[in-house]
């Protein structure tokens, strides 16, 4: 379950928490768009990585989130990179660290400054059972 709340900036609440990004891992990366847009997120980019396989790129206006979907070449999610507006959403994730299982796992990065020139708090999603 997904809850969506205005917090004091006018910004809204992290749209995915830990359990929902590894849904991600669940069933055919085909199905990613459609549940993509109907959290609010719009496709940025998808096609393939120099290094191989390929990069879905997705954006929330609404949530000020990035999320960078990797994909292996037989279009298996490998990767989540999430980026977060504000560092109480990145600590938050963090928090969940806990609830994950043994297969799951979760790494934050710090700040970044993404192509937007703005600064954000990234954290990268790995699941090795699927």
């Amino acid at each position: 379950m997904c809850i969506l709340a205005f917090v004091p900036q006018k910004m809204m609440a992290q749209t995915f928490n830990s359990p929902q990004i590894f849904d991600f891992w669940k069933g055919s990366g085909s199905l990613h768009p459609q549940m993509l847009k109907k959290k609010g997120f719009s496709e940025v980019y998808s096609g393939p990585k120099k290094q191989g396989g390929f990069l879905s790129l997705y954006h929330s206006k609404q949530a000020q989130e990035y999320l960078f979907i990797h994909y292996t070449d037989s279009g298996k999610t490998s990767t989540i990179t999430y980026y977060l507006p504000t560092k109480a959403k990145y600590l938050n994730l963090q928090a969940e660290k806990k609830n994950l299982n043994a297969t799951e796992e979760l790494t934050a990065h710090g700040i970044t400054t993404y192509n937007d020139g703005k600064k954000y708090y990234q954290i990268s999603f790995k699941c090795s059972d699927h």
